[in-house]
């Protein structure tokens, strides 16, 4: 069977989610409603875009990896649906694919 890569996604994201969590308390939690407040002012977003909108409002994780759990369950819940790719903003990221997500009606 040839890897796809989706198990090391999900053993990355969980690594990186389990940091956050045991560096802040509950940060996933507090993450998932974060974007469950951001989803109801926006149709269209990019991760990057709810992790900064985030800054002022929850503790930084120590890596921005572990916003993908937080995408993924919401995805899995059925909240936003993958619409396609964008360039992502952040000039450190050299212009990377990532995802564009629309919040479901």
């Amino acid at each position: 069977m040839i890897n796809d890569g989706t198990e090391l996604r999900d053993k990355g994201i969980k690594k990186a989610l389990d940091n956050a969590n045991n560096t802040h308390n509950k940060w996933s939690e507090k993450a998932y409603n974060f974007l469950l407040k951001y989803i109801k002012y926006q149709d269209e977003f990019m991760t990057e875009d709810v992790r900064v909108a985030s800054e002022k409002a929850i503790p930084k994780p120590p890596n921005n990896r572990a916003w993908g759990s937080v995408i993924l369950r919401a995805s899995r819940s059925g909240l936003i649906n993958r619409v396609g790719f964008a360039n992502v903003k952040n000039a450190k990221a050299h212009k990377t694919p990532a995802s564009v997500w629309r919040v479901s009606e």
